[in-house]
């Protein structure tokens, strides 16, 4: 059996080692305590919403002007008609790729035209309105510009012609079968997004079937066909 005092001697020298080791590797123990939270601290990217995305799938309004005319061989740029269009759009579209629109549109279309009969003067000018439905292909470049393509069909809801010079003045509403009633033909155009709400744009129609449906306005307007230049605001309301 141990001497007390040895034993106590004993106690004391263990004791003093414990205290001496754990105050040793007391920082070693904190750094690795430290390294560790900061390893397996981990931080995940959040996805931050692009502010500059153009349009995409929405419906809404839309509106412009239009400078219209007739052709036959080529489009002559005199005597045009200005007029204005307006209607509702729905567009299906995702972020760079391409996307579909369609619209129903009131459309204001004609021109002038001068006609010389021997000595006889006359100019006659032609309001052509029409309730257009225009199906177009949207292709996106990038988030600010799109081109629009594609055809048209339109349906005449309003027609009137006015005469002015030798023969006097005339104006009359000729829903006697004298206009073809339906029109169709191709559109394309440049559209730049204002945003995900707003489009400016610029659009022409080139017709491709016969104003004229009878001998009478084939006299003055021969095989014409409706060409329009549009400019025009969309503004998206929903989803």
């Amino acid at each position: 059996m141990k001497n007390p005092t040895t034993l106590r001697n004993t106690i004391a020298s263990n004791s003093f080692t414990v205290l001496l080791g754990a105050m040793l590797l007391g920082p070693s123990a904190g750094a690795q305590t430290q390294t560790t939270v900061q390893t397996t601290s981990t931080s995940t990217p959040v996805a931050v919403p692009d502010e500059d995305q153009g349009m995409q799938s929405a419906f809404g309004v839309k509106g412009g002007v239009n400078w219209s005319n007739l052709w036959v061989k080529e489009v002559n740029d005199q005597n045009a008609r200005f007029g204005f269009h307006v209607g509702l759009f729905g567009r299906f579209a995702t972020p760079h790729s391409l996307g579909f629109q369609i619209e129903a549109l009131y459309d204001q279309k004609g021109n002038s035209v001068h006609k010389s009969i021997g000595v006889i003067d006359q100019q006659i000018t032609y309001k052509l309105d029409y309730v257009t439905v225009p199906l177009l292909v949207v292709i996106p470049l990038g988030d600010v510009a799109e081109i629009h393509g594609g055809a048209y069909l339109a349906y005449m809801v309003l027609s009137q012609t006015t005469s002015n010079g030798d023969l006097g003045d005339v104006s009359k509403d000729p829903k006697d079968s004298k206009f073809n009633g339906f029109d169709y033909g191709l559109v394309g155009g440049l559209a730049i997004n204002a945003g995900k709400m707003v489009q400016l744009g610029m659009r022409y129609e080139h017709g491709l079937n016969e104003v004229s449906k009878n001998d009478v306005s084939r006299y003055v307007l021969g095989s014409s066909k409706n060409s329009t230049l549009q400019a025009y605001i969309a503004l998206a309301l929903g989803k």
